[in-house]
């Protein structure tokens, strides 16, 4: 069980999204018994968004705007090594989101943001806003020491994937394509870890996604490439079949079951702790959303 509930912390990006887009991650998080704190970075909210996560005591970061030009941008990391280490991470981070694209820079945001809030928390869960939905506290079950990925339907491969293996290709290139081609897909929009773990974590995001320096490199593709390339240690993997997060975009309609409450279950078995993507099938998303009406 989650014994140290407030000293938890999910961590997320909110971009240009009105409050009815926002509320099934909030609404749901509230019904799962979420006690820990959430830190969104934020940019273009309007009021309605904003007045929703203030009342539900959000932590609201405005996502730093970009100050270089992207041709200078280039030449951030090489500028870095001649600052101390707390100037190079504010350096990094405007650099980022000169070059990469929000969805990766946000990564260079939350290391910057944990560095100086570690501290106050022992576990961390990156989450997606946009299409995630709680059944459980996120952080209510086994999770060991280290950093937990979540997979996602295991018949699909970095390589066998078209969207996958085409941010793979664009990110690190055709050989990195041909060399994890073979390798299950992980999903970056769930990770979960101690928060020592998790600044390790983000450590590596970072130096892959300045290693490319190309707004086309997309989150998902470096983080395939990190934990198969640059594991962390103590890595550990959780099936999207049996595990506590469900990625639902590959998942086959006729797969999905319900209880009789109509909570979405594993293969185990089990109530799902977070439904990734459950937009994906319109159907159901409407009853999991009635049940917060």
């Amino acid at each position: 069980m989650n014994e140290n509930a407030s000293r938890n912390l999910i961590l997320g990006l909110a971009t240009g999204m009105p409050e009815a887009q926002l509320r099934p991650f909030f609404l749901s998080l509230e019904r799962a018994g979420y006690r820990g704190d959430v830190c969104l970075f934020v940019k273009d909210l309007d009021r309605a968004a904003l007045d929703f996560l203030r009342a539900r005591r959000v932590n609201l970061v405005p996502l730093p705007p970009a100050y270089l030009r992207p041709r200078w941008a280039r030449f951030a990391a090489a500028a870095a090594w001649f600052m101390k280490p707390a100037q190079r991470r504010r350096w990094r981070t405007q650099a980022a989101l000169s070059f990469l694209h929000p969805a990766a820079a946000r990564f260079v945001c939350y290391q910057s943001f944990l560095e100086i809030a570690q501290p106050a928390y022992d576990r961390v869960l990156l989450a997606d806003t946009r299409d995630i939905l709680f059944q459980r506290d996120p952080f209510d079950f086994a999770l060991p020491d280290g950093l937990g990925v979540f997979m996602e339907d295991g018949h699909k491969t970095l390589g066998n994937c078209p969207m996958n293996s085409k941010w793979l290709r664009l990110g690190f290139g055709g050989a990195a394509v041909r060399e994890l081609g073979d390798k299950k897909i992980s999903c970056a929009g769930t990770v979960i870890g101690t928060t020592a773990a998790m600044e390790d974590y983000l450590e590596r995001m970072t130096r892959a996604l300045f290693a490319t320096k190309s707004r086309q490199t997309i989150d998902q593709a470096a983080h395939n490439w990190v934990i198969y390339r640059q594991p962390p240690p103590a890595l550990h993997f959780f099936d999207n079949e049996t595990g506590p997060v469900l990625t639902m975009h590959h998942l086959d309609a006729g797969q999905i079951r319900l209880d009789e409450n109509g909570r979405v279950l594993n293969a185990a078995g089990h109530v799902v702790n977070t439904l990734h993507q459950y937009d994906r099938h319109p159907e159901l998303a409407r009853k999991l959303l009635a049940q917060l009406a």
